[in-house]
């Protein structure tokens, strides 16, 4: 997304921090491919050394969306839970040592990147904006070709776009679990005021107790 340049940002309002920004004209999701290009502009473009970036935490919120499912989870779900987390963090720790790092979008999901009427492609929802391995972006949409959520040929047209395969990286199945348990964690927060989760839920507790298993979780939930 473009700011708006004819007025001085940010702005007060009440209390509140507001930035304005520009309209983007009939929006559509982007395709892979366009979400790809995106991606690769952004992970070569310089680290800001004028403005500070903050680093990528993938462990952001993740306590609170577990203890907002603590009631809707069995003593069972909620001791496997925080000991992956647990494991989890450890094996981020490991497989991210020595990774370059560059601009990241930290939340490259397939509703984050849209097309105007002007066919110009942009990226939206920067509350992830961070310094990171650009494996953290890249790995969404593998894990989403995982899922079935996006079709074999458009996670290789995203390749393609891109110039490289996350799934090639050694580190690629820790950063999928992490993925997967972020998914599942943000979906647990929702149940005790969405009881219809409930199910979706129970599916991706089961995916996660069973890595090789196959998955099938329902987009959009």
């Amino acid at each position: 997304m473009q700011p708006l340049e004819s007025i001085q940002q940010p702005l007060s309002v009440d209390g509140h921090v507001v930035t304005l920004w520009h309209e983007i004209p009939e929006a559509s999701i982007a395709s892979t491919s366009e979400l790809a290009v995106l991606l690769r502009q952004l992970h070569r473009l310089p680290i800001p050394t004028d403005f500070d970036v903050p680093v990528l935490n993938p462990f952001v919120r993740l306590n609170e969306h577990l203890k907002a499912a603590e009631s809707e989870l069995s003593p069972s779900d909620r001791d496997f839970l925080a000991n992956r987390l647990e494991e989890l963090k450890v094996d981020y720790a490991s497989v991210s040592d020595g990774l370059r790092v560059c601009v990241i979008h930290g939340d490259a999901n397939r509703k984050n990147a849209i097309r105007g009427s002007d066919s110009r492609a942009v990226l939206l929802d920067l509350e992830r904006f961070s310094i990171g391995p650009r494996q953290w972006d890249l790995v969404v949409p593998a894990v989403y070709q995982r899922l079935g959520w996006y079709s074999d040929s458009e996670y290789a047209a995203f390749v393609e776009a891109y110039g490289w395969d996350v799934r090639s990286w050694s580190g690629f199945e820790t950063y999928t679990a992490l993925r997967e348990f972020r998914m599942t964690a943000w979906l647990l927060s929702r149940l005790t005021r969405e009881p219809r989760l409930r199910n979706e839920a129970a599916n991706r507790l089961a995916s996660l107790r069973e890595p090789d298993a196959p998955r099938s979780w329902t987009p959009g939930t």
